[in-house]
Formats: C-alpha cells, sequence, structure tokens
C-alpha cells in the first residue's frame, strides 16, 4: 500500500523532475514495489523551464547613466501634472508611436512607467526607488548639469493683408525650400504662402524661436499657427508654420501642459519619456536660491534643443507665459524613470 508523501516542487531551476523521481524511488522502495511504476509517477511531474534571464537594459551610455538622485524629496501631484500625464498616455497607446524610438528605450516601458506614477498616491522617496530605474541625462557641462530655460506661446498682433504697418509675412512651407539666405531675400515672395502679416523680423523671429504662436486681428478674431517644418542653410534657421487647432500642440502629438511639458532633442531622450528634473530656483536678480524636483514629460521638440545640454519648459501663452518662461533659466540635473527591472 502507497504512503502519502508530499512533494516540494521548484519548476524555476530544473530541479521538479529530479526531486519527483527521486521521492518517488524512495517510496518504491520501502513498499516493494514494481520498478516500471517510478516511470509512470515521474511522467506526471511538470515539464521544467529554466529561470527567464533577465537582461540589463541596453541604454546608450554617452547619453545616460544609471543612477539615482542623491537627493529625492516628496513629490505631489497637481492637477497640471495629472492632465501632461494622461496626454503622455494617450500618446504612448498610439499605434503610430514607435516601438524603439531611441537606443535601450521602447514605448511600452515609458507607458508602463506612467501607468505606475498612475497608481501611485503619494510620491514618496521610497516609492519611487522601489518602482523606478534612474538614468541621469549626461552632458558636458560641469556635473552633468543640463541648461533649462523657458519657452511659451506668445500672442502676436497681425494682418490678413500686407500693408504698411504690417509687412512682414508669416509663411507656410513650399514644396521647393530655399536657403534662408535666399528667403530673405525674397525668394518666396508673390508665391501665395503667406498666412498672416506682422509688424516686424523680431516678433516673426520670437514665433519662430518658440516654434508656435497666436495670431490676433483688428477685429479682435484670432489663429493658432504652429511649426510646420524649417530649413537650415546658408543664413541661418528659417522655420515656417502651419495652422493648427485651439490646443497648443507638441511635437504635432500633445497638447502642452505649462510646467509640465519639455521640449527635449527627441535622438536622444525619446518623445513620450518621462523625467525628473532638478529646476533652479532663482530670485528676481537672477541669483541661485536652491532647487526644487518636479516630474516632467517629454512632449516636445525644438530646433534649439540639441543633444542633451539644454532643456525648454513650456510655460503657458502670452504674457502670462512670457513671464513665467523669463524666470527659468539655469542649470540642473536630469534624470529618466524607467520601470524598475
Amino acid at each position: 500500500m502507497l504512503l502519502p508523501f508530499v512533494l516540494t516542487l521548484d519548476c524555476g531551476n530544473g530541479s521538479a523532475s529530479v526531486s519527483m523521481k527521486n521521492a518517488v524511488a524512495g517510496v518504491v522502495a520501502a513498499e516493494n514495489m514494481n520498478s516500471a511504476l517510478p516511470e509512470r509517477m515521474v511522467a506526471m511531474a511538470p515539464t521544467a523551464y529554466p529561470k527567464p534571464l533577465i537582461l540589463k537594459r541596453q541604454v546608450h551610455s554617452s547619453v545616460l547613466t544609471f543612477k539615482h538622485p542623491d537627493t529625492l524629496p516628496y513629490l505631489t501631484f497637481a492637477p497640471a501634472m495629472l492632465e501632461a500625464m494622461y496626454e503622455q498616455a494617450n500618446y504612448l497607446r498610439r499605434s503610430d508611436a514607435k516601438k524603439y524610438p531611441v537606443k535601450g528605450i521602447s514605448k511600452a516601458e515609458m507607458l508602463k512607467t506612467v501607468e505606475l506614477l498612475q497608481e501611485c498616491q503619494i510620491l514618496q522617496p521610497e516609492a519611487m526607488l522601489d518602482r523606478f530605474d534612474f538614468y541621469q541625462v549626461n552632458t558636458e557641462l560641469k556635473k552633468d548639469r543640463v541648461r533649462i530655460t523657458g519657452y511659451y506661446t506668445p500672442i502676436v498682433q497681425a494682418s490678413r493683408e500686407q500693408t504698411p504697418e504690417f509687412s512682414i509675412p508669416i509663411l507656410r512651407r513650399p514644396e521647393h525650400v530655399p536657403s534662408p539666405a535666399a528667403i530673405a531675400a525674397g525668394a518666396l515672395a508673390g508665391k501665395g504662402l503667406e498666412m498672416a502679416w506682422v509688424r516686424s523680423k523680431k516678433e516673426l523671429a520670437n514665433a519662430q524661436l518658440q516654434g508656435s504662436c497666436w495670431v490676433e486681428y483688428a477685429d479682435g478674431k484670432r489663429e493658432h499657427f504652429g511649426f510646420g517644418g524649417s530649413v537650415k542653410g546658408a543664413g541661418g534657421v528659417y522655420v515656417f508654420f502651419t495652422k493648427v487647432d485651439e490646443k497648443v500642440l507638441g511635437a504635432g502629438f500633445f497638447p502642452l501642459t505649462a510646467g509640465y511639458s519639455v521640449a527635449v532633442d527627441p535622438r536622444v531622450i525619446p518623445i513620450g519619456a518621462t523625467l525628473l528634473a532638478e529646476l533652479p530656483d532663482m530670485d528676481p536678480a537672477g541669483n541661485l536660491k536652491g532647487y526644487t524636483y518636479r516630474i516632467l514629460f517629454a512632449q516636445d521638440r525644438g530646433g534649439a534643443i540639441l543633444t542633451t545640454k539644454r532643456l525648454d519648459l513650456y510655460s503657458g501663452i502670452g504674457m502670462n507665459g512670457l513671464q513665467e518662461a523669463r524666470k527659468i533659466n539655469g542649470y540642473g540635473r536630469l534624470w529618466v524613470l524607467l520601470p524598475k527591472q
């Protein structure tokens, strides 16, 4: 008669079938059973599978270094942060978002990062360290600091027709694009590319630098012009515009959120990445008082944002946006957050 016995199976390390065979053999010997029985019972043991190999995340080492912040304070959820997070998740669930926008960082991992953030009630330091791996952004600046500046959406007075007062055109991109120097010399004049007319080259240059603008006509109506492409060459850079809806879109995908959306160089930091920023806290005279920490979302690109040395924080629309943008100009550190391996 078989005596009852208990097996402890470890299916992860391949010892399950060995443990089963030894245990059954012992019972058979004790009970003087038929020797064919062990093979039939061992066949019932679950298939042994090797433990999965967890590969180290292969991020680009010249851009990111696996390194936790030396200071990690409590972080709070502001309504604007939740709004930016919502837009981030929506983008990362889109089928046209690249699966691997940069080396070692996948769309799936960036989405998981946002989902983990959404599950947190309070961003305690312990919760952050338990959930995320931190990768400090490398720069060539001292202590790997990043220059952090602000940008905004200007409101520009404009005319639908060319007049002596409003003589500088805002242009849409043509099919065949000449050099910036040729454009400045009038190569695109009279081609029907004029979207509106503004007072000065300075106002146009500012709108081009910010990447979008609202134009306001004499009758009070407004139109929103977004980034429509650019050309580089002799004469520098020239930015074209395209008419967009009322939302200020970053990189053509996101409604930007003041204080939380940032412009990056998407060749090194992907659109859709979640960041922890050490933001410089400056006094009105431009002196550094200290640092604050904030979760930010890579949702825009900018012509002046090249490599990892610069980060632009979106600050809003019109004069309020300009005032906020002027407060942001200093150096701090930056980390990319990814799910903990």
